[in-house]
């Protein structure tokens, strides 16, 4: 009994009295100036930073990379025109070297030695080139010399005929010029090629020459043996005087 009244005594909860409600609910915006500004202020910052560092800079760096290639490129252009020929030089060049040294050519000390030996004695060289036939494995000497006489000429193509290295000597033009020459002259100019052998049959031709000189050194009874020698033939056009036409008809083709 006492536990029932006691709920009893406990008031009741009031009913609500509220006969209306407000659905407005304040929202807090960033419109307001002094919240505005600061963010306006931070985006633009950000903004700048931004572009600064990651398209200016970048833009900067393309271009100072575009710059240093077009000068890399015009310094490559330069260095290929500068060693255009170096293909053409370096072939040229190996044929001097240990390795790819040209065989067929001689050592052009040795045929300044023997223009000295032949030449210098009976004429003046007034010029002289050197060049090589590929196709015949040949160098080939073209020479204008001075002084000789018609008799001095034949003697000398005879003397170099005798030289193993050399295979054939050509007169082009022998002009006689004693009758007007002045002292400060030359009495005649002869035009000349010799056509020395291919080098690599160089020592074949000298030990036939041994071979021969050993087979009459053996021998001594035998007939002896003479270098082959090539008629001199001067061309039809050469000037020739009338002492030295003489001279020619005695010594001309052969003696």
């Amino acid at each position: 009994m006492s536990k029932s009244k006691e709920k009893q005594k406990k008031p009741l909860k009031k009913l609500p009295s509220k006969t209306t409600l407000n659905l407005v609910v304040k929202v807090k915006t960033l419109a307001h100036p002094t919240r505005l500004i600061p963010i306006l202020l931070l985006i633009f910052v950000g903004a700048a930073l931004f572009a600064q560092f990651a398209v200016i800079r970048r833009l900067n760096q393309v271009k100072q990379a575009e710059a240093e290639l077009a000068q890399m490129q015009e310094l490559l252009e330069m260095t290929q025109n500068a060693y255009a020929d170096y293909d053409a030089v370096e072939e040229e060049y190996n044929k001097y070297t240990y390795d790819n040294f040209d065989r067929s050519l001689f050592d052009r000390m040795d045929i300044l030695d023997l223009i000295r030996r032949r030449l210098f004695p009976a004429c003046t060289v007034q010029s002289l080139s050197i060049s090589h036939n590929t196709s015949t494995s040949n160098d080939i000497l073209s020479l204008t010399v001075t002084g000789p006489t018609l008799e001095e000429t034949y003697a000398l193509v005879s003397g170099l005929l005798s030289e193993p290295m050399v295979e054939d000597v050509n007169i082009a033009s022998y002009v006689d010029n004693s009758e007007n020459a002045s002292a400060d002259q030359p009495k005649s100019t002869v035009t000349m090629t010799i056509t020395l052998i291919d080098a690599t049959t160089l020592d074949e031709k000298l030990a036939a020459i041994e071979e021969a000189q050993a087979m009459l050194d053996g021998n001594t009874a035998a007939e002896p043996v003479e270098p082959p020698t090539t008629p001199v033939v001067l061309p039809e056009n050469a000037a020739v005087g009338a002492d030295d036409a003489g001279a020619e008809t005695d010594n001309g083709g052969e003696e």
